[in-house]
């Protein structure tokens, strides 16, 4: 039903199907900013995980760094009560460094069937025996560098595309152009 210029606000169907009656309470934003929001989140996930990697360390690890390990079948027996049967990967903070033996606060724990398991709270001292393939958190200077130019070519290609001009206004001028008017307000 649409009613005349009289003031009275007009009833029309949204192509969602649902009764619009022409107040902005009811008009529906586009999906852009959850699109943003998106894109902002899977951004920060690759900044944060993209730029390290587990290699085998060169010299003994300090305490404070990431490690990670895999359990022998003597380690998964010995561990088995402080982290369930049947455990294959280890990672977590190296506390100490007590001889040979390692005693890590373990984060997250991989069983031989299934995937990554956060753990918190439990600390473990493991023998060299109980593991093998130990490895170290360090940062990764290419994928590193790959991060960093994938996002200046999003930048880039961003000012490229839409620029600085978005939401600019043209000067004031002899054709009485001011803030006041905006571009491609047809006014020429």
């Amino acid at each position: 039903m649409d009613v005349s210029r009289s003031g009275t606000s007009s009833t029309q169907y949204c192509s969602t199907g649902t009764l619009d009656r022409g107040d902005a309470s009811t008009m529906r934003r586009p999906r852009s900013r959850s699109v943003r929001t998106t894109a902002a989140l899977l951004a920060a996930l690759q900044l944060s995980t993209a730029c390290y990697t587990y290699t085998p360390p060169k010299v003994a690890p300090l305490a404070g760094a990431v490690v990670a390990f895999d359990l022998t079948d003597e380690g998964r027996l010995a561990h088995a009560k402080a982290l369930g049967p049947g455990i294959l990967h280890v990672t977590g903070m190296l506390a100490r460094a007590e001889g040979d033996q390692l005693v890590v606060d373990v984060s997250e724990v991989t069983p031989i069937r299934g995937r990554e398991l956060p753990v918190s709270g439990v600390r473990i001292s493991v023998a060299p025996g109980d593991r093998t393939d130990l490895r170290m958190r360090t940062l990764s200077k290419k994928r590193t560098a790959w991060v960093i130019g994938t996002a200046l070519a999003v930048v880039v290609t961003f000012l490229v595309t839409k620029g600085f001009k978005a939401g600019q206004t043209p000067g004031e001028g002899p054709d009485g152009g001011g803030p006041d008017q905006y571009r491609g307000s047809g006014g020429e």
